[in-house]
């Protein structure tokens, strides 16, 4: 059976030349936690859209909230690039209706900075230009026997998303340990309901150490990551060296970085992967990915 990676790898290599750039427009968003809220976009653009993965992400570009006595949403999404806030995020598909070009994600609401102050004033008819999508984890190819190995998945608020999809998508029979941190008991009403599994809520900071608690499971394991940087470099670690997990069938995906605005981490990952596609470094390998990631 393909491991992890080379699932992502495959699945990637069947996207390439196929970018999703398209302008979406919000159709809703909703209170659905303490700490998330679900935003409902809409595009013809996501046509394109034709193999959704789970936990796939995406970046908008983002244009400024309608202000008050301008109009619309609408009528701001027609201003030009200027007129535009320069500022983008990642996020994860959480679902997706073809039919309708109808696409929903799920935002980590904390802090108080320009990302918060935009999904504090969105409203519906607001615009945002979308490009995707990128593979972060993937099922094994069509008609290839499904994984039984155990799923660890560990996450701090701004991977729950990615988290809540990959849940989702596993077989009802496949066994998964879940390790969330940073969050209320009321935020894991966002994942689905999956009788058997090990969730286990811990304080902010403490993944590591409750990754160190685990016991090695029977039957292997494959590992989805997405935290905070130096906490990812320390779980990946651990993840290979305690219990087992092969390189292969573990992702790592450092979502954010202590210290460091999303502003100054994006540009400061923008040189790190130039200088490796000057090098011919292979940017579709999720290991290279990772390494550039957690730099």
């Amino acid at each position: 059976m393909a491991t992890l990676r080379e699932s992502i790898r495959a699945a990637s290599a069947r996207r390439a030349g196929r970018m999703i750039q398209c302008e979406v427009a919000v159709e809703a968003v909703a209170v659905v936690s303490p700490s998330f809220r679900r935003v409902t976009v809409r595009g013809d653009g996501l046509s394109a859209y034709i193999d959704p993965l789970p936990a796939d992400a995406f970046r908008l570009f983002l244009h400024p909230p309608a202000a008050a006595g301008t109009g619309s949403g609408a009528d701001a999404g027609a201003a030009g690039p200027d007129d535009r806030a320069e500022l983008s995020r990642a996020f994860t598909v959480r679902t997706f209706d073809p039919a309708a070009n109808r696409l929903t994600f799920d935002v980590h609401r904390h802090g108080s900075g320009s990302a918060a102050g935009w999904l504090d004033r969105l409203r519906p008819g607001d615009t945002a230009d979308l490009l995707g999508m990128r593979v972060e984890f993937a099922p094994p190819e069509a008609g290839a026997p499904a994984r039984t190995s155990t799923a660890i998945l560990v996450a701090d608020g701004s991977g729950l998303p990615a988290v809540a999809a990959i849940l989702a998508a596993l077989p009802a029979g496949q066994p998964a340990v879940v390790l969330l941190s940073g969050l209320v008991e009321q935020d894991l009403g966002l994942l689905p309901e999956r009788p058997g599994d090990d969730l286990r809520l811990v304080p902010a900071g403490g993944l590591p150490a409750a990754v160190r608690a685990l016991t090695r499971p029977d039957g292997g394991a494959l590992a989805f990551v997405a935290a905070e940087a130096s906490e990812v470099r320390v779980i990946r670690r651990l993840l290979a060296e305690d219990l087992g997990v092969p390189r292969g069938d573990l992702r790592a995906s450092a979502y954010w970085r202590a210290g460091e605005t999303m502003e100054e981490a994006d540009a400061a990952a923008e040189l790190r992967y130039a200088e490796a596609a000057a090098q011919g470094r292979d940017l579709s390998d999720p290991a290279v990915l990772e390494e550039l990631a957690l730099a």
